[in-house]
């Protein structure tokens, strides 16, 4: 079976993306009016007092429908756009989050922020950037063969992208299984 080979300059721009979303993020946070920083910390207080906002099929949904729209738009000749505009979202919502978090936890706040991100937000942020690192190098290749008229094996490359997508997949699961029902649990040890 024929290994598909991704470009370094696709994990640098990659890299480069993750920087820039949590960078702006962070600015985007702290430039919200009172009124929308108080919408955020009623969130906060949602999420780690009532844990209201960690049904497991909510997330379990949301993170499917999610990857399923990165795995379809690496099936299209111009989906990389919009892959990469998927992935920076996700990181600078992120970057929001945890900035409120910090903010609003007090003293606790650097102690609240790493138990959101590490380690389940770090590693679905690892898992979406290898998803959509894939779907992009598929969606190129597939206009490659297109424009280029060049022959490409798509059998064995197809098959290798949707390995691909069932093992991230997987993983992604037992990362909502973490954040739906361990990460509350150590909320509550940490700072009952």
């Amino acid at each position: 079976m024929k290994k598909i080979n991704i470009p370094r300059n696709y994990k640098t721009f990659f890299a480069i993306i993750t920087l820039i979303a949590v960078v702006s993020g962070t600015i985007f946070y702290f430039n919200l009016n009172q009124s929308s920083q108080e919408v955020l910390k009623t969130w906060i207080d949602a999420y780690f007092v009532n844990n209201e906002y960690n049904s497991f099929v909510n997330v379990l949904v949301f993170n499917l429908i999610l990857c399923l729209l990165i795995w379809i738009l690496g099936l299209s000749v111009f989906g990389s756009v919009l892959i990469s505009f998927i992935y920076f979202v996700k990181v600078f919502i992120l970057s929001i989050c945890v900035s409120a978090i910090f903010k609003y936890g007090e003293a606790n706040g650097a102690l609240m922020a790493f138990l959101y991100v590490f380690p389940n937000q770090i590693i679905s942020l690892f898992i979406y950037a290898l998803l959509a690192i894939y779907s992009i190098n598929f969606s190129f290749l597939f206009s490659k063969n297109i424009f280029n008229k060049e022959k490409i094996n798509f059998k064995t490359i197809f098959s290798s992208y949707n390995k691909v997508f069932l093992f991230l997949l997987g993983g992604l699961l037992l990362i909502v299984i973490y954040q739906v029902y361990l990460n509350p649990l150590i909320f509550r040890l940490v700072f009952k």
